[in-house]
Order: structure tokens, then sequence, then C-alpha cells
């Protein structure tokens, strides 16, 4: 296994917009680093869980993976797009303040079930880890290290949405149009690769 294409693929896939980037951008904007912690805790959690899951089980249900997957793209987008409409056109964005904070348990959900995520991880285990790697320290090390650079790209967007915090509610409208069209953009993606 190349180190370099591995490592390429992890940080770029991490670090461009995704659902969970652009959601713990937003959570971070709205009631800044800290406070976003409980969601933002949940969506780290959700991504660990889910690389440990793909670990244990790309193996057994890589030959699914052509069955499962046009499913599992229909519902991503969808929900791609819910959540595009629901941050483009809250119910009520001038009482945003009173808003509760999402919990922990809702950042874990999103994330299990965030398609980009599962596709990232089917992708390193089935490309980069699994044709090259056959014991069980060395597919964890590799596993270990997209989940940590996968954690630093997420805590990297939330720090950008607590940094622009006044900037961003300045210009809150068109950012949230703007969030929506990239969550848009995600879920077109997601489905059409």
């Amino acid at each position: 296994m190349s180190i370099v294409a591995f490592l390429s693929y992890v940080i770029i896939t991490s670090i461009t917009p995704g659902p969970s980037n652009l959601l713990m951008m937003n959570e971070a904007r709205r009631f800044g680093f800290v406070g976003a912690w409980q969601f933002n805790s949940g969506i780290m959690a959700g991504f660990a869980a889910l690389g440990m899951i793909s670990g244990v089980f790309t193996t057994g249900l890589y030959k699914w993976i052509p069955i499962v997957e046009p499913f599992l793209k229909i519902a991503g987008a969808a929900y791609l797009l819910y959540l595009a409409w629901k941050i483009s056109f809250p119910e009520n964005s001038k009482k945003e303040t009173g808003v509760m904070q999402s919990s922990f348990i809702s950042g874990f959900i999103f994330q299990v079930i965030n398609v980009k995520s599962i596709l990232f991880f089917l992708t390193v285990m089935s490309a980069f880890i699994l044709p090259f790697h056959k014991s069980i320290p060395s597919i964890a090390f590799y596993l270990a290290m997209a989940i940590l650079l996968g954690w630093l790209a997420l805590l990297l967007w939330s720090a950008f949405g607590s940094l622009l915090k006044n900037f961003l509610s300045k210009h809150d409208r068109p950012f949230r149009i703007i969030m929506g069209g990239l969550l848009i953009y995600s879920g077109v993606t997601i489905f059409l690769n």
C-alpha cells in the first residue's frame, strides 16, 4: 500500500465539505465551539463507531455492497435534501437563540447513517487497508489513523464555524442558503457516484 495514496485519500475526503463537516460548522456557528461540543462529540463518536464497524464487517459485507448501495444512496440523498431544507429555510430563524442545541445522540445517529462516511470507510477498507494488510494490529493502526484524521478535519470545520460566528451571524441568510446548497451538492454527488 502506498502510504501517500492512503493519506491523500483520507485527508482530502475528510477535509472537503460533507454533511458532517457542514453540520458541525453550523452548530459551532450557533453555539460556539464549546457550546456545540455535545452534538459534535456525537458526530465524532459516530464516526469512530462507523470506522470500527466497517473494520469488523467490511470483508463480510463487501459482497452485499452492490445490492445495498443504491438504497443507501437514495436514503442518504433524501436525508441530505431534508437537512438542506431545514438549514436554508428554518421555521423560526428570529428565535434561533432560544432553539435547543442538538444532542449527542442526534449527532451520533446522523453520523452512523451518513452515506459519505459509510462510503469513506468502505473505500478505505477495501482499497487501501484489506488488500495489503491482514493482521489485526495493522488493520487497526490504519483504521485508527483514518479516524484520527477524520476527527481533525471535523474539528477544523467546527473551529471555522466558531471563529467566524460574528461574520456568519451578520450574513445569516446567505450563509444558510450556501450551507443548504452545499448539502444538496453533497447529496447529488453521493447519489450520482
